[in-house]
């Protein structure tokens, strides 16, 4: 990093945002911590998102506005959006999400007072598309405390086998941690994969705030339900691609051990810990069930959440 570069990186990779693109600058622009640059890529929209973001690059300088002259997919312009930043640290932001104005304030102190800390993040409530808070009992303030431990192979279990999925990619991250990674893989849920191999670079530290609030909309990535839909999303340029995106994740985590783990002892335990992830009969047994259907991994939020609510 040179001196006449910001402490802090923002990188927004988009397509077709129009909805949500301006309250996501907003959102950027507004913290109270203003020593950064805010990156987007434009992955080739065809709605109103290119003419949106270059306004704002005209009014403030710190926006910097990049059009992929073609839909690369998901994955190469999250990576790409990366890749052009030159700053101390990171934070990935999504078009649908919003944090608390004092969110990089805070996370900057994180990291500036904790040198073995490796990313932060704070606890994380839901949204929907107009931003009203979602009570969704499983998914409000979620917290990572076992990825705080100072026991490698436990926070790389927490990503595996813990609860909450992964909000925390879309914390205050070490730029020169992900660049000892592959960043993210053409996988979907690659950034399970990089937050485990955080985890074997060093601790993540939680603000004990709910100051990142998720989207959970109809266009979002977590509601696409079948494997060929989020290969699309993924990797446009390989969108009917046969890899199977289970095994592309278990070979990610053994990638991830064999380039970051501290030790051969913690290489051990964390690959007994891929063991016990392979070995969770019942998850499997749906994973199958899923693969014979065309089903993806994850996927259905909006439908469940509807359930929740009883709508």
């Amino acid at each position: 990093m040179t001196k006449s570069e910001p402490k802090v990186s923002i990188g927004i990779p988009v397509y077709n945002g129009q909805k949500y693109i301006a309250r996501a600058i907003d959102c950027a622009l507004d913290q109270t911590y203003s020593d950064f640059k805010l990156f987007i890529s434009d992955n080739a929209s065809d709605d109103q998102t290119e003419d949106i973001c270059r306004d704002y690059a005209k009014r403030d300088k710190r926006v910097i506005y990049m059009r992929q002259p073609k839909n690369l997919g998901a994955v190469p312009n999250f990576n790409h959006v990366f890749d052009v930043s030159d700053s101390e640290y990171y934070k990935w932001a999504a078009v649908d999400d919003l944090y608390d104005k004092s969110y990089l304030q805070k996370a900057v102190a994180i990291l500036d007072n904790n040198p073995d800390v490796v990313w932060c993040h704070s606890r994380t409530s839901h949204i929907d598309f107009a931003g009203r808070l979602l009570d969704v009992p499983d998914g409000v303030d979620v917290a990572y405390p076992e990825r705080e431990s100072e026991i490698t192979s436990t926070r790389f279990k927490s990503v595996l086998l813990g609860q909450g999925g992964c909000h925390d990619i879309y914390g205050l991250i070490r730029s020169a941690a992900i660049r000892q990674t592959p960043g993210h893989i053409a996988c979907y849920g690659s950034e399970k994969i990089l937050i485990a191999e955080l985890c074997l670079l060093g601790r993540y530290l939680e603000i004990p705030e709910t100051l990142f609030l998720c989207g959970v909309v109809e266009e979002g990535s977590g509601n696409l339900s079948t494997a060929e839909e989020q290969q699309a999303f993924v990797d446009a340029r390989r969108p009917k691609s046969t890899r199977n995106a289970r095994l592309t994740t278990l070979n990610g985590y053994m990638s991830a051990i064999r380039r970051s783990a501290p030790n051969t002892m913690e290489a051990l335990r964390c690959r007994m810990v891929v063991l016990q992830w392979l070995f969770q009969v019942s998850k499997w047994r749906s994973v199958l069930e899923k693969s014979l259907k065309g089903q993806g991994l994850g996927g259905g939020n909006i439908e469940r959440i509807k359930q929740i609510q009883g709508k």
